[in-house]
């Protein structure tokens, strides 16, 4: 008997109360992230953008991502809310981020010249994205997660880093007004994506690096929140290059698809190093266990 209390602690040490806002959210971002990849030019084409041939390859790689890596990890995400698990939020902060950042360059990426509908597919889904991902931050408990060493503020400070590289040419450029390397129909993409990873991105990363240095009980989540979205946003980026060598695009480059796998390959081993710590702190019972002769008196 004294075992099967000791089963039993194990268990309810990975509940929580039950999130059923947040369960019921991730799993209808779920379904708008399919829906969208359907509509869009990989599946009925009734969404059509007026891109250029290159970023509409590009396109194609990103919505084929959304569907089989980030909409599932949604589900996984959602249903371990509705199960009450204490991971769930930190899960979803991760596709509700790469939500958010895909649907801002949906809305002012495409220079529409007339009103879409899918503008209002898309509006509707970047609110709901931006809801989740408040709703994961708020619910996520730092006494939750595992402890968090600060020597992980290296990998924080290097993440922010990594981007800020990607637009290196960017800021070189700004002091001799070159033209950028995008054109009509595509710079506004362009400036959107910069945008987000200048202002967005990079700032996160280098305050989730400083609030592991001193300490912050919110800086383990956000590192959790950062990598989640890393990891799914570089190999959207590396299905993008794949999807351009397939299709013959001019502008496709065997080194670079190269170059995002590997870094693809390298940020999903730091997730799994961090998040199989986060799964592997429920393992052990939230309370301490209970000798043989005070488990027949907890078990009445």
């Amino acid at each position: 008997m004294g075992s099967d209390t000791h089963i039993g602690l194990a268990v309810n040490s990975q509940e929580s109360p039950q999130d059923r806002w947040l369960g019921l959210g991730l799993l209808l971002l779920a379904a708008g992230l399919a829906l969208n990849t359907f509509l869009g030019p990989l599946f009925a084409s009734s969404i059509s953008y007026p891109f250029s041939a290159t970023v509409f390859n590009e396109t194609l790689g990103l919505e084929a991502v959304s569907l089989i890596l980030v909409a599932p990890l949604a589900v996984l995400a959602g249903v371990l809310a509705l199960r009450g698990h204490r991971a769930a939020p930190i899960l979803a902060i991760g596709p509700a981020g790469y939500a958010a950042y895909m649907l801002v360059q949906y809305v002012v990426g495409p220079q529409y010249p007339t009103y879409q509908p899918s503008i209002a597919l898309h509006m509707g889904m970047l609110i709901l994205s931006l809801t989740v991902l408040v709703r994961a931050w708020a619910t996520a408990e730092p006494d939750h997660l595992p402890p968090i060493s600060g020597a992980w503020a290296i990998v924080a400070f290097g993440l922010a880093a990594f981007v800020l590289s990607r637009w290196a040419s960017a800021f070189t450029g700004m002091f001799n007004a070159e033209p950028v390397p995008a054109a009509a129909p595509d710079i506004t993409m362009y400036w959107s994506i910069f945008l987000l990873d200048i202002g967005v991105v990079v700032p996160a990363g280098v305050a989730a690096g400083i609030g592991l240095l001193i300490g912050s009980r919110w800086a383990p989540k956000a590192l959790f929140g950062i990598l989640g979205w890393f990891a799914l946003v570089p190999p959207s980026v590396a299905s993008m290059s794949i999807v351009k060598l397939l299709r013959d695009d001019p502008k496709a480059s065997t080194a670079d698809t190269i170059v995002f796998v590997a870094v693809t390959l390298i940020f999903w081993t730091l997730v799994a190093l961090l998040f199989r710590r986060l799964f592997a702190s429920f393992d052990a019972p939230a309370t301490p266990r209970q000798s043989p002769r005070s488990a027949p008196i907890a078990s009445h």
